[in-house]
C-alpha cells in the first residue's frame, strides 16, 4: 500500500491487500443514522454525519445588525463544517447529493438550501420579557452569506469513486475531502482491492498491461496501435488527472458502422472508475444549445462528459472553449450571476463516421473501430460474450491494473512521454509517458489519418487549393472570385443556388482559410479591386 495515505473506516487492511468497501446500502445506512441535530430531520448532505445529538449554538436574531448576524452564522458554519460538506464549487457555495439513481453530484446551493442549513447547524431565535423564543434564520443573512465573497469553505472541484493520485504522486486511499487535491473520495461499490505496489514488479506491470489489452479490450476491433493505445488513455484520466495540470483532449470513438460498439466501450471504461452507466449529453444543434449543456453538466462535476452518437457536422466553437479551459465561465440558465465552474473531466464523443472541423481536430484523440462487416452486432466471437458481467465480477482486479500502470510511471520518475499534442502537453506527458513505462505503443500515432479523413470540408479545400496551384498563369497574382469560380466548382460544394451566392460562399471560404499554409502554398489576401476583395497564391518554396 502507498504509504503516504491513511486508511479510514471505508479502507480497510485485510492481510496484504488494502480493501476499499461501500455500497449504495451502507450510504443509506450512514444517512438514516446521522441525525440532524435539534431538528428531527434525517436529510442531510454527503459528509454531514452529525453522529450524537449535540447541543446547537444559539445566535440572537433579535438584533438588526446583519454584518454581526451573517458573521455569527459563518463562525458556527465553518466549525460544523469538520470534515468537510460544505465547500466553494464554482465560485458558489455547495455541497454533496445523491440522485435517485445513488450518482452523487455537486448540488449549487441556493437561499432555501443554505437557509435549510442554518436551520439544522444553530439555533435561532430572539428574546423577549428574558425568555428565548425560537424563530426562523432570517433571509437577510442567508443573502448575506450568498452574496459573501471568498466565503471559508474549502474548494471542491471533483468527486471520485475509486482511488486517484493526487497532485504530489501519493495514491489517495482516504475516503472523504482531499484539499491538496481538491477531490472528494466517495467510494462506490463492494470490492476488495489488491494492495498497489509503491514499486510494481515487470511481472506486476506484465499482468496489469495484460489485465487491459488482452482482457478488457479484447472484443473490441481497434484498426491500429493507436487506437487501442487512446483507448488506454482516456480510460486512465480518471485515475491520473490530478497530475495533469493543463485540459486533456476530446477522446473520439468512431466507426464505419453503427453497432461497432463504440458506446459499450465507453460505458465499460468508465464504468469501472464510477461504478454506474455513464449518462449521455446529446449533441447541440447550435453553439448556443452546446453551451448550455456544457454549463449544466459541468455545474455537477462529472468525471466524464460524453457526447453520444454525433450526427451532425462537430464544429462548435463553445465545446472547443470548453475543452481547452481549466475554468469555464458561463451565465447561469434563469439567473443573472456567472458561475465559475472548474474544467477537470475527461471528454468523449462516439459517432459513424464524423465530420470534424479543424478546431475540433487539433482537440481531437482517435480510436477508430472497425468490425469489416455489414451488420457488426451479428456473428462475431466475443473472449466475453456479457462483457459488462465480466467487468463488474472484475472491478477491483481491473481497477488495481489502471493504479498499478500509473504507479509504475511514478516509481520510475515520471518520464515525460516522447510525443506531444499541441495545446494538450502536459495531458501528453503524463499519459504518453504512463503508456511508454508500460509498454504499449501507438500513443498519438494517427493524427495524420484523423486530420486527413475528418474535415471533409477541409480535404475539398486543400485539393481546390493544389490545382489552383497548378495553374501557373494563377500564382503570385490577384486574383478575383470571379476568376476563381470555375475551378472552385470542382472541389467544393459551394451549393444549388445562383451564382452570385456561390461566389459569396466561396469568398467565405477563402476568408475563413485566409493566410494558411497548404503544403508550399500560402493563401493572401490581396489589395481590393473594384469593391471586391483579391486573392494570392504564393509558393512558398523556389
Amino acid at each position: 500500500m502507498n504509504k503516504s495515505t491513511v486508511p479510514t473506516s471505508d479502507i480497510r487492511h485485510n492481510g496484504n491487500s488494502t480493501s476499499a468497501t461501500s455500497s449504495s446500502e451502507n450510504h443509506a445506512d450512514k444517512t438514516r443514522a446521522s441525525s440532524a441535530a435539534g431538528s428531527g430531520s434525517n436529510c442531510r448532505p454527503i459528509g454531514a454525519e452529525l453522529g450524537a445529538k449535540v447541543a446547537l449554538p444559539k445566535i440572537n436574531a433579535g438584533t438588526t445588525d446583519l454584518a454581526v448576524l451573517t458573521r455569527g452564522a459563518l463562525k458556527h458554519l465553518t466549525a460544523a463544517n469538520n470534515p468537510p460538506y460544505l465547500f466553494r464549487h464554482g465560485g458558489s457555495l455547495a455541497w454533496l447529493e445523491r440522485s435517485d439513481d445513488g450518482a452523487p453530484f455537486v448540488q449549487l446551493l441556493t437561499e432555501s438550501h443554505l437557509r435549510h442549513e442554518l436551520a439544522r447547524t444553530m439555533q435561532w431565535g430572539v428574546i423577549r420579557n428574558k425568555d428565548w423564543v425560537p424563530t426562523l434564520p432570517p433571509i437577510a443573512v442567508v443573502r448575506d452569506i450568498l452574496a459573501s465573497p471568498n466565503l471559508p469553505f474549502p474548494v471542491l472541484e471533483t468527486v471520485v469513486q475509486v482511488p486517484v493520485f493526487g497532485l504530489d504522486g501519493s495514491l489517495q486511499l482516504t475516503a472523504g475531502y482531499h484539499p491538496a487535491s481538491r477531490n472528494y473520495y466517495l467510494p462506490e461499490g463492494r470490492f476488495m482491492l489488491p494492495t498497489i505496489p509503491e514499486q510494481p514488479s515487470s511481472e506486476q506491470l506484465a499482468r496489469a498491461r495484460s489485465l487491459l489489452t488482452e482482457e478488457l479490450l479484447a472484443d473490441f476491433p481497434f484498426v491500429g496501435a493507436a487506437d487501442k493505445a487512446h483507448a488506454l488513455a482516456f480510460s486512465l484520466l480518471p485515475y491520473a488527472r490530478n497530475m495533469i495540470a493543463g485540459p486533456t483532449p476530446l477522446h473520439l470513438f468512431d466507426k464505419p458502422t453503427p453497432g461497432t460498439g463504440a458506446t459499450l466501450l465507453c460505458n465499460v471504461l468508465t464504468w469501472l472508475a464510477i461504478g454506474r452507466p455513464l449518462p449521455a449529453m446529446s449533441e447541440g444543434g447550435d453553439d448556443e444549445e452546446y453551451r448550455k449543456r456544457i454549463t449544466a453538466m459541468l455545474r455537477n462535476s462529472p468525471p466524464v462528459i460524453l457526447i453520444d452518437n454525433v450526427r451532425r457536422p462537430l464544429d462548435s466553437s463553445a465545446l472547443s472553449s470548453a475543452i481547452t479551459s481549466m475554468v469555464w465561465e458561463d451565465r447561469i440558465l434563469r439567473h443573472s450571476e456567472t458561475a465559475r465552474l472548474p474544467v477537470r473531466c475527461a471528454w468523449a464523443a462516439t459517432a459513424n463516421n464524423p465530420v470534424l472541423s479543424d478546431e475540433m481536430g487539433r482537440r481531437t484523440v482517435r480510436s477508430h473501430l472497425d468490425a469489416k462487416t455489414e451488420r457488426p452486432w451479428q456473428g462475431r466471437e466475443y473472449r466475453h460474450p456479457n462483457l459488462m458481467d465480466w467487468v463488474m465480477e472484475k472491478r477491483a482486479e481491473l481497477v488495481w491494473a489502471y493504479l498499478v500502470l500509473v504507479q509504475g510511471w511514478i516509481a520510475a520518475g515520471q518520464p515525460k512521454g516522447s510525443k506531444k499534442l499541441g495545446m494538450f502537453e502536459h495531458w501528453s506527458e503524463v499519459i504518453g509517458g504512463i503508456l511508454e513505462v508500460a509498454g504499449i505503443p501507438g500513443f498519438l500515432g494517427n493524427l495524420d489519418e484523423l486530420y486527413k479523413e475528418g474535415d471533409a470540408e477541409s480535404e475539398a479545400f486543400r485539393g481546390f487549393i493544389e490545382y489552383w496551384g497548378t495553374m501557373v498563369k494563377l500564382i503570385n497574382r490577384p486574383v478575383g472570385v470571379d476568376d476563381l469560380l470555375s475551378i472552385a466548382e470542382n472541389w467544393l460544394d459551394l451549393g444549388a443556388g445562383t451564382e452570385q451566392a456561390k461566389k459569396i460562399k466561396l469568398g467565405k471560404l477563402l476568408t475563413r482559410n485566409r493566410d494558411r499554409q497548404f503544403g508550399p502554398w500560402h493563401l493572401e489576401r490581396a489589395a481590393k479591386y473594384q469593391g471586391s476583395w483579391q486573392w494570392r497564391l504564393v509558393s512558398t518554396q523556389p
